[in-house]
């Protein structure tokens, strides 16, 4: 029996002795339904999650029309099954920035929990794709190699598998949606494709939302969210020390939607999490900018321009496992909460 099913099961039972005992009171104010049990919130497994991220990495670079691209495709898929979501996808053929004229086939990846619960449904967003061309690495002549996208897309998406296993373990009290977006990182200097060829794969849901999945009231993107510490010598924002890991607030989610902005990085707050800081944050295009256009509030947590970022050393051994329970934690907490 399912642990949903038994949580039902008690609340009915739980029902049904109320209703008994306003029966034998004589009269009176009658049956007041009981509160639902307060849910507990699952554990956050951060070297579970680092093993995921080094996993998509072990594909290979993700990459528009590859291998690795359909392995993790595959694995992706079959993570949600396993932990008991209801699997949409997405299939779509599109040009990117930086592919001219070729079109490529993309996939997005959905998976629905609590489908059946009460409450607002919740999207959470990572891409998964990862860079064709290495374009800011430091060495001219690895500029044309793929990024092996440890942190930018594998980060993100670990995070979320994590929480998917949580939510097989704890349903989610409210309907909960987790969304692999493709073709984001292929953006170029295009004037011919929205968006200079960026997220093209969060547009096309956001704009094409899947029949099967309930529509979102709000909405949370991960990205760049598993560096470590090491110095970042291409950062100087003001404010902020440029050799540890921070995940400032993107100006895009405090215009759109500052309460949601507020309560993650209170709860963020709460738990000591120090990665989450108020100050130094910018506005950027990425996955979460379709569902802001499509009115649905949307907030990106994302580190600013890693120094591996669009380089050949975006690779796990410049990751962090705890970095990656930061998040997830405190996006847990954000789910089970009071």
């Amino acid at each position: 029996m399912s642990l949903v099913k038994r949580m039902r099961i008690l609340a009915a039972i739980s029902l049904f002795a109320a209703l008994g005992t306003s029966c034998s009171s004589g009269g009176g104010a009658g049956p007041v339904d009981p509160l639902p049990p307060p849910a507990e919130r699952p554990a956050f497994d951060e070297a579970r999650a680092f093993a995921d991220l080094e996993a998509q990495v072990a594909f290979g670079p993700r990459v528009p029309g590859s291998q690795a691209h359909d392995d993790c495709l595959a694995f992706l898929t079959n993570r949600l099954q396993q932990a008991g979501a209801q699997v949409v996808t997405q299939e779509f053929t599109a040009t990117t920035g930086l592919s001219g004229q070729q079109a490529y086939d993309f996939t997005n990846v959905a998976g629905l929990f609590a489908g059946d619960a009460e409450g607002e449904v919740l999207l959470l967003g990572a891409h998964w794709d990862s860079r064709a061309i290495a374009d800011q690495d430091p060495d001219p002549a690895r500029r044309t190699q793929p990024v092996p996208g440890a942190n930018d897309g594998a980060s993100g998406v670990a995070v979320l598998l994590e929480m998917a296993r949580a939510f097989s373990v704890q349903a989610p009290p409210r309907p909960v949606i987790i969304a692999f977006f493709d073709a984001e990182d292929q953006g170029g200097n295009s004037d011919d494709l929205p968006d200079a060829g960026w997220i093209i794969g969060s547009r096309r849901m956001a704009n094409h939302w899947p029949q099967e999945l309930p529509r979102p009231a709000q909405m949370v993107l991960l990205d760049l969210v598993g560096g470590d510490n090491r110095p970042n010598p291409r950062l100087g924002t003001p404010g902020i020390s440029d050799d540890i890991f921070r995940l400032p607030i993107e100006l895009e989610s405090l215009d759109n939607a500052p309460a949601l902005v507020d309560e993650i990085w209170s709860i963020a707050e709460r738990l000591g999490h120090t990665a989450f800081v108020r100050n130094g944050g910018r506005s950027i295009t990425d996955d979460h900018i379709p569902f802001i256009e499509a009115g649905i509030p949307s907030v990106d947590i994302i580190e600013f321009h890693p120094p591996e970022w669009h380089t050949t050393d975006d690779t796990p051994e410049h990751c962090s496992p705890d970095s990656l329970n930061q998040v997830g934690e405190t996006l847990l907490e954000f789910i089970y909460g009071d």
